[in-house]
């Protein structure tokens, strides 16, 4: 019995080594370009969701510049507060009494002597401007809301604060022609 050759078999084991380090070699470079490849998609996923909050923001922004503000008749001056009523009353008279008639007639004439009533109304004028303004942009939905909700909503509780008739016109001053309170 011969005995085997100690350098036949290191040999054996360095050509299995060799076969395991290529065949490890090769998984570790397929491993490599899915990484890469990987690596690659989320900076592109990564770059888009950029982009997407980007046109996101920009897009709220314009909204928010589009949209009206909601009406604040507090602290104006004299002459800020007539500038608005006059534009409140050119409204009220073109498009509530030119376009509902039926629902205006339910107000009082003596709306501007009320605070309530300048406020709603102005606030409803606003709406409208938002939904019907932009002659390339007037959504349905929105001008149905309007209709079934606002106005009449509007008109009917105006119609039921303001009973005073003449009145009110003749002998009460208007809220801002009267001292305002000491503070809010």
């Amino acid at each position: 019995m011969t005995e085997p050759d100690p350098v036949a078999a290191l040999a054996d084991q360095v050509e299995q080594l060799r076969a395991q380090l290529a065949r490890y070699t090769g998984e570790t470079g397929q491993l490599r370009a899915r990484f890469d490849e990987g690596a690659g998609r989320e900076a592109v996923i990564r770059l888009e969701i950029k982009h997407l909050a980007e046109k996101v923001g920009e897009a709220a922004a314009r909204r928010q510049a589009e949209d009206p503000q909601a009406p604040y008749w507090l602290g104006l001056s004299e002459g800020e507060h007539a500038a608005r009523l006059t534009e409140l009353r050119g409204w009220v008279e073109q498009v509530g009494n030119g376009q509902y008639p039926g629902y205006f007639a339910r107000i009082q004439d003596c709306w501007p002597a009320h605070r309530e009533a300048v406020i709603e109304l102005s606030t409803l004028m606003s709406e409208w401007i938002r939904i019907y303004g932009d002659p390339d942009s007037r959504p349905l939905a929105d001008a149905l809301v309007f209709h079934d909700r606002w106005l009449p909503g509007i008109i009917g509780r105006l119609a039921a604060v303001i009973k005073c008739g003449a009145r009110c016109q003749l002998t009460m001053s208007l809220p801002w022609e009267r001292s305002p309170p000491a503070s809010y």
